[in-house]
């Protein structure tokens, strides 16, 4: 039942879609003959595998210098009280505020949007990595050191595993803001992927292209997703901490 309300909703939001169609905004059935168009040509496979590539990079560049930070800051809170006053600076400035600098830096290519994604990533993942780690039961540190452990013994057995679960449940977030703030940063500084097939689209005056591009947008958005919560899901599990076990 569950399913029938969902596909019961897509239509009803493609009904509403058709219903605000005039000549300048293109009907669904326009915008899915321009998508069969683009998919012939191949121009969408490429963007699309282009995009993803961006994606992966920034993501797992975000991701390790957010819990590697994250875990020194909560590990050694007076220097995280040190860098307190540049995180809480940096943390506001929206990343496509850096775009012209990192244009000039970089140039145009892949390292730009890489960039972007991984700025994005960065400080909510700080932030989570930090709350994970302070978070941690004292009372678990302390009888770990009783019996023995090493400094190293007591990161790798207490306090990671203690901080896994809140970690893996950010990834979910963080693989947003990534494909969010992927289409976003190939739009100002690409000349391939999802993003700039909107530009492109738009500087050919093809809505009815840039409204195909978004749908697919979105839905490799959604599968992402997905997939991520795929993963959230077996490694509780596995670890023991799905609650409907």
């Amino acid at each position: 039942m569950k399913y029938f309300y969902q596909i019961l909703t897509i239509f009803a939001m493609l009904g509403l879609w058709q219903l605000g169609s005039d000549e300048l905004i293109p009907s669904p059935k326009e915008s899915f003959i321009a998508l069969c168009e683009i998919v012939q040509k191949g121009v969408l496979q490429i963007g699309i595998i282009d995009s993803l590539y961006r994606y992966f990079w920034g993501l797992v560049a975000g991701l390790s210098g957010g819990i590697l930070v994250g875990f020194i800051f909560g590990l050694f809170p007076k220097v995280s009280v040190a860098f307190d006053p540049i995180i809480n600076l940096l943390r506001p400035v929206s990343p496509i505020a850096w775009v012209p600098l990192v244009l000039i830096i970089f140039g145009i290519g892949d390292k730009p949007t890489i960039f972007i994604i991984s700025y994005a990533v960065f400080f909510p993942v700080l932030l989570l990595a930090s709350k994970a780690v302070q978070d941690v039961p004292k009372e678990l540190i302390i009888v770990s050191k009783n019996f023995g452990a090493s400094k190293w013994q007591v990161l790798s057995g207490v306090i990671f595993p203690s901080s896994f679960l809140m970690l893996i449940s950010g990834l979910k977030l963080a693989a947003s803001l990534a494909w969010i703030n992927l289409v976003v940063g190939e739009m100002l500084g690409a000349q391939t992927g999802l993003g700039y097939l909107i530009i492109d689209a738009r500087n050919q005056l093809r809505i009815d292209i840039v409204l195909a591009v978004i749908c697919v947008i979105g839905v490799v958005g959604w599968a992402i997703n997905q997939l991520f919560c795929l993963i959230e899901k077996q490694i509780s599990r596995k670890f023991g901490y799905d609650k409907n076990l």
